[in-house]
């Protein structure tokens, strides 16, 4: 792993990441909510991608592959409405995995 002088410091920034998770939990949430009450929207989609895309990189170096995958899977599904407007199959299809990814979320923080 890390030589013993650089564990420390791991365990430090990888206790602020967990403790990071009810945050980026509710912030995916309200963009989740956002859709679902206002419908696609661009700068929504940008948001969100942001967010997924930050969780599917930093997951697996904290030893989260599970919330990684998620993240992974939503990021994908996102990236393709930022481009052009998601049909309503592929709309409930990224729904879905931003819903995975928060229950993930929640279990991750509170088993940690």
């Amino acid at each position: 792993m890390f030589p013993e002088e650089h564990q420390e410091k791991f365990a430090q920034l990888r206790a602020h990441f967990l403790a990071s998770l009810p945050d980026r939990e509710a912030e995916i949430e309200d963009m989740v909510t956002s859709l679902m009450e206002k419908g696609p929207s661009r700068k929504v989609y940008e948001n969100l991608f942001i967010a997924t895309h930050k969780l599917a990189g930093i997951s697996a170096t904290y030893g989260m592959a599970s919330l990684g995958s998620k993240a992974e899977a939503a990021e994908a599904l996102i990236e393709t409405a930022r481009s052009k407007r998601p049909d309503e199959t592929a709309f409930y299809e990224i729904l879905s995995a931003a819903d995975k990814l928060t229950e993930e979320l929640r279990r991750v923080a509170e088993l940690d």
